[in-house]
């Protein structure tokens, strides 16, 4: 059966707020003159302040949050995120339909009025060859996973990259067949700065295409500008021609890049601060999540009340400040702040903290964690001596080095266990994580796409990232329940309880998330995060004061 997905699904799913948001654009793009005195003819700025860096504009290569932004203004993809959920891009409209094998395939209808930079149509053929080249081994893309959900990813990512399912039936028409449902496909990857069109004759034309002024082509709503040899500044123009450009409302943005405390100076001074903030700043989310990690396969480690006593046992916001990084909190479950739910909330909002970090009730928790290790037959000194060795992996940086030794601490005096260190550097790290060589190891896990199955179908049995080895039935079936579901409200349910399973089996726990502080002057709105660190200001405008 096809189904229309857009205009009707996802704009019906927003056309209450989405009417709001037109009559509010309305009223800004008035307010928005009276600030610029009133002269539609001045150019409207949007200056911002950025931490970090880019050192790349290839949406396969970009992965911080500078260079993800840099990408959403030069690139425009199906659809775009607002703050109204997905909108169209590229994509007019899109039909779904249900396959009786199972599979899913979805029908792209691209608008004739995109174009490229250099004024050539953006075409169906365009997304193949992207999304190929994004899954290929020899683009080595860091993004690749985030395509593992359309038929014949495996055999594309192990270099058959044609065997991906995806194709062009003409120059304006592109097929996506996923090889099972999935809910946040529209919404998170067709959005995502990784997924964007890449036109091939500006990739082949050079090593460095992405930052070659000559080479250089994207299809957003923003042109570079500039020294592009300047790694300090970012400067984007409006593309004029552009299909959107009407609704697009800064003629250059200007975005520097700074360090945390240069950044929070200019909190107040400059339109956008990202990264830092001063007085009256906020948080918005960031993908990361620290985690420990208990391989299943360890046969020391097999006993439930064993796992439970040691994730009970630490001190999350000691753990948070051993690490001497102001973005990190305690982790309140594996899903952080900023993932959205099915409904369009905020996944770890709605559904509440599932750790306690209550630093009142810490000693309590202790007590509860001897009780479970006494409850698993831990009851002697000599029966714990007889877990043998138990060894923590983790990363030879100072922070993961610090976070290690912490709980070293921490399960020796609170329950007596002795735990080995072992630190490696990135590649032997990587080698015994990916390996699954280890009893205990200490890594962090993020998020390619807005979504809690990001954090959640890692752990399906035979996923190629479920690094702790982790099989059980009953989560494997909610997960195929979660994806499978039509309904927003029970398959947002299913997730709650797959996080809850998970938690509870204490084979993977949670230790710190972070966040993203940032700060908008009093009198600028619009700027719109995808909740992952990266944020698109082609709607931010300012008010008359």
């Amino acid at each position: 059966m096809k189904e229309n997905l857009f205009p009707e699904e996802i704009r019906m799913r927003h056309w209450r707020r989405a009417a709001a948001l037109l009559l509010l654009t309305l009223c800004m793009a008035a307010s928005l003159l009276a600030g610029c005195g009133g002269d539609p003819n001045d150019e409207v700025k949007v200056s911002v302040v950025m931490t970090g860096g880019v050192t790349t504009v290839d949406p396969a290569l970009a992965t911080t949050p500078a260079e993800r932004t840099a990408v959403l203004h030069l690139f425009d993809n199906l659809y775009r995120l607002t703050d109204e959920g997905a909108v169209s891009a590229a994509a007019q409209s899109c039909q779904q339909q249900d396959n009786e094998d199972g599979t899913q395939t979805y029908t792209f209808h691209l608008r004739a009025d995109a174009r490229w930079s250099d004024g050539t149509a953006v075409t169906a053929e365009d997304f193949v060859y992207a999304w190929r080249r994004l899954v290929s081994p020899e683009t080595a893309s860091p993004n690749a996973s985030i395509l593992s959900m359309v038929q014949g990813y495996e055999d594309a990512a192990a270099g058959d990259s044609e065997a991906l399912g995806v194709a062009a039936e003409d120059e304006r028409t592109f097929v996506v067949t996923l090889s099972a449902a999935c809910p946040y496909f529209l919404e998170s990857v067709c959005t995502a700065p990784a997924t964007m069109p890449v036109q091939r004759a500006a990739v082949e034309s050079g090593e460095d295409w992405a930052g070659s002024r000559t080479w250089f082509v994207g299809n957003g709503p923003f042109r570079r500008a500039g020294d592009w040899n300047d790694s300090q500044i970012l400067t984007l123009v409006k593309q004029t021609d552009h299909y959107d450009a009407r609704r697009t409302l800064p003629d250059r943005i200007e975005i520097l890049f700074r360090s945390t405390a240069e950044a929070a100076k200019a909190a107040g001074s400059v339109d956008v601060v990202i990264g830092a903030a001063g007085e009256g700043g906020q948080t918005g989310g960031d993908p990361t999540v620290g985690v420990l990690l208990i391989n299943q396969m360890a046969t020391n480690m097999e006993r439930d009340g064993l796992r439970q006593a040691m994730s009970l046992a630490i001190d999350r916001a000691a753990v948070v400040k051993s690490m001497a990084d102001p973005t990190l909190i305690p982790a309140e479950g594996l899903v952080p702040h900023g993932i959205r739910t099915a409904e369009g909330g905020d996944f770890r909002q709605v559904n509440g903290a599932v750790i306690d970090n209550d630093p009142d009730t810490y000693q309590q928790r202790c007590q509860q964690a001897v009780t479970l290790l006494r409850e698993a037959g831990f009851t002697r000194p000599e029966v714990i001596a007889s877990l043998g060795t138990v060894t923590l992996l983790h990363r030879s940086t100072p922070a993961q080095t610090t976070l290690a030794r912490q709980l070293q601490q921490v399960w020796r005096d609170t329950l007596g266990i002795n735990v080995t260190l072992q630190s490696a550097d990135e590649e032997e790290f990587d080698q015994l994580l990916h390996g699954g060589e280890f009893t205990l190891a200490l890594t962090e896990i993020t998020a390619l796409y807005n979504d809690a199955a990001a954090y959640l179908d890692m752990w399906r049995s035979g996923n190629s990232c479920n690094y702790a080895q982790i099989g059980m039935n009953a989560y494997d079936i909610l997960m195929r329940v979660a994806a499978a579901s039509t309904s927003d409200e029970a398959r947002d349910a299913y997730l709650k309880d797959a996080e809850g399973l998970l938690l509870d089996s204490a084979n993977v726990v949670p230790l710190y998330g972070r966040q993203q502080p940032y700060q908008m002057a009093e009198n600028v709105i619009g700027a719109v995060s995808d909740g992952l660190g990266a944020w698109y200001f082609g709607t931010t405008r300012r008010l008359a004061k």
